[in-house]
């Protein structure tokens, strides 16, 4: 494998529109990375602002970008260092990592097939709040900001700071649920995570017009420490990344190793 740093050459980096239009267009973004590997090879990959990666320079994006095969060094567009990527772990390794997810949940409908796939932040806000009415004997029926305004307007909700404190409650519910899908996925990708570390922050919704007026994906970056239980499905884990919308610049695992407890 190799793990290239790819940031906009010189010359492009003069153009200050540049940076914006390519931060705004994920699907685009990846199709101009693809052009740097002759056979399209599959890679993963992930955003990042150059002046806080680099500490110099405009705040012009910077990709990390993982490959089983070598981008090409020659680009108009970008300026490529590339390094072969072959990390040596074994069971007990404590690395810090970081990683930018899109964290969804699949539910059965009524008649018990699999529905589409659902965000998990909005999903468990979403039960949250029908289950507060449901508490209180209110329908719930509704859009998630249908229940947010009814709960609003209910006796024991109507009290001065009400919003506030609801909205502190589904963010509460949000940080639960995003931990809790990556530490259902640790075991089996051979890792586990040291919870006390394991922190959620960043959550966006991220829009794909190229792909439709309501086309997007959401993200969540999470940051930790895990340790190694099983070195060849971390390693597998890593090379292929975690979660769906790798395409989009989810799932890359970034790790770092770090001094035994």
């Amino acid at each position: 494998m190799y793990l290239s740093r790819i940031v906009l050459n010189e010359t492009m980096g003069q153009h200050s529109q540049l940076g914006q239009i390519l931060r705004d267009r994920s699907y685009s973004m990846h199709r101009l990375l693809w052009d740097l590997f002759d056979d399209r090879d599959r890679f993963l990959f992930r955003e990042e602002i150059s002046n806080e990666q680099l500490g110099y320079g405009s705040a012009s994006p910077l990709y990390y970008v993982l490959s089983d095969s070598k981008p090409i060094d020659n680009s108009p567009i970008f300026d490529v260092h590339s390094k072969r990527y072959n990390p040596q772990l074994k069971e007990g390794d404590r690395l810090a990592f970081k990683l930018r997810a899109n964290p969804t949940i699949t539910r059965r409908n009524t008649e018990g097939k699999n529905s589409k796939r659902h965000d998990v932040v909005m999903d468990a806000q979403f039960q949250y709040l029908k289950n507060q009415c449901t508490q209180r004997d209110i329908s719930s029926q509704g859009s998630k900001r249908e229940l947010f305004q009814v709960l609003n307007q209910h006796t024991d909700y109507s009290a001065k700071g009400v919003v506030k404190d609801l909205t502190a409650e589904l963010q509460k519910e949000a940080d639960s649920a995003g931990k809790l899908w990556l530490m259902k996925r640790a075991g089996t990708n051979g890792f586990s995570i040291e919870e006390p570390t394991l922190r959620t922050s960043g959550y966006r919704w991220n829009a794909l017009p190229e792909k439709g007026r309501s086309a997007g994906f959401s993200c969540l970056d999470y940051e930790g420490v895990l340790t190694v239980c099983d070195s060849d499905l971390i390693i597998g884990a890593i090379a292929k990344g975690i979660g769906p919308a790798k395409a989009f610049g989810c799932g890359l695992m970034m790790i770092r190793r770090i001094a035994p407890a």
